[in-house]
């Protein structure tokens, strides 16, 4: 796990350096997770310079028109796939139930994971925090590659440690919400997962049923993992 730009965003990793369960190893500068991309414009130029060309922004049109994305430029082929999962639960046992109306979002993540397998070089998602729409998607990515749960769990675990100043001030001003609020427990993913597995058995039988073909996840595989 590589942490990018970090004077100036908290919570954006390079999906690269996991060993799968094969012994493959994922690459890096394909996929970049990222928080609301707030970059100077020479990040901005290094990004570019690290080979990302896609961006996949997860927001809903509200939250684009408050905060513009700053990568929504000529440099870039933007998409705004606005999945389920913008808003959070009211009651910490209902965390994976929204995982999964995030994950049922069928034809969002369908174009989604179309969009990942026509790139042409590396792909940035972002939502707003970087921890849960994106964190799905990660996931999702991760178990394409053959990524071991545990490693899928680390991934997810680790938004919080990144964010936790912002969400200490969250909670500080806004005694009010709920105190799980801006967590990523570990328990929070095993319980996805598990969830995720009685439903559709394997990643790749939840692809084939939201519409990805073969020879997509294929090429989806090919970005994610070393020669």
């Amino acid at each position: 796990m590589k942490r990018l730009f970090i004077n100036e965003l908290d919570n954006m990793r390079d999906l690269g350096g996991y060993t799968t369960s094969n012994g493959n190893i994922t690459k890096y500068n394909r996929f970049i997770r990222s928080e609301y991309p707030l970059l100077s414009n020479d990040s901005i130029k290094k990004l570019f310079g690290m080979g990302i060309t896609t961006i996949i922004d997860l927001r809903n049109k509200d939250e684009i028109t408050r905060r513009k994305n700053p990568l929504n430029n000529s440099n870039f082929k933007y998409y705004n796939i606005d999945i389920a999962g913008r808003y959070p639960p009211l009651k910490e046992e209902d965390v994976s139930l929204g995982y999964i109306k995030i994950l049922e979002d069928y034809d969002n993540i369908r174009d989604i994971f179309k969009t990942i397998a026509s790139s042409k070089g590396g792909v940035l998602y972002n939502c707003t925090a970087g921890k849960d729409r994106t964190g799905i998607i990660s996931m999702l990515l991760l178990l394409i590659g053959g990524v071991p749960t545990s490693d899928v769990i680390v991934d997810y675990e680790v938004s919080y440690t990144f964010l936790r100043n912002k969400i200490r001030r969250l909670h500080m001003n806004n005694p009010e919400l709920p105190a799980f609020l801006g967590n990523s427990k570990l328990e929070y993913m095993e319980d996805i997962l598990q969830k995720f597995y009685d439903r559709y058995y394997s990643v790749e039988n939840y692809m084939n049923k939201i519409g990805i073909s073969e020879r997509e996840l294929e090429l989806i595989r090919n970005k994610l993992l070393c020669d």
